[in-house]
């Protein structure tokens, strides 16, 4: 009876996977280095032992008052940074420029001006509304289409004519 045990709980063992961990082969290949057969090189691995005499000496520490006073300008910084910035008491005008850079203006540019859109004539061929059959009140007559013109359209305003301006280059 143990053996008819033993037989059959063989397909269940066999399904079972062992973890990397504790199996027996990957605990071989990690420690002969067949794990890492198909890996390139790291860098570096030409290249000669960094020499150490190459590094500079430390610099030499500037004076306390030199200390004391770069400690004082950033304590200075980060008060003035906490405060609250102070509202411009006339707002800046369109075209104006901004107070600080001359560079940035107080206001997005103008709108460019675009040239109308030719008309759209009526056409013959589209189906028009038939008045109602019978009794009803009186169909109103329709209009006219519109007289059709010969000339072409504007062309568009100078300022969109040509290339565009090219950008300032600040020093």
């Amino acid at each position: 009876m143990p053996q008819v045990l033993t037989l059959a709980m063989l397909p269940a063992l066999a399904g079972c996977t062992i973890p990397k961990a504790v199996n027996p082969v990957e605990i071989y290949r990690t420690v002969t280095g067949a794990v890492d057969e198909g890996r390139p090189p790291p860098p570096g691995l030409d290249r000669g032992r960094p020499n150490l005499a190459s590094v500079p000496p430390r610099p030499e520490r500037p004076p306390p008052e030199v200390r004391d006073a770069i400690s004082a300008a950033l304590v200075a910084n980060r008060e003035q940074s906490r405060a609250a910035l102070a509202p411009r008491a006339v707002p800046a005008r369109p075209g104006q420029a901004a107070p600080g850079d001359p560079a940035i203006p107080a206001s997005p540019p103008a709108r460019a001006s675009l040239a109308g859109a030719p008309a759209i004539p009526w056409s013959d061929t589209a189906p028009r509304a038939r008045p109602p059959q019978g009794g009803g009140p009186a169909a109103a007559p329709e209009p006219a289409p519109p007289a059709i013109p010969d000339l072409a359209p504007a062309p568009p305003p100078p300022d969109l004519l040509g290339p565009p301006p090219r950008p300032e280059l600040r020093p």
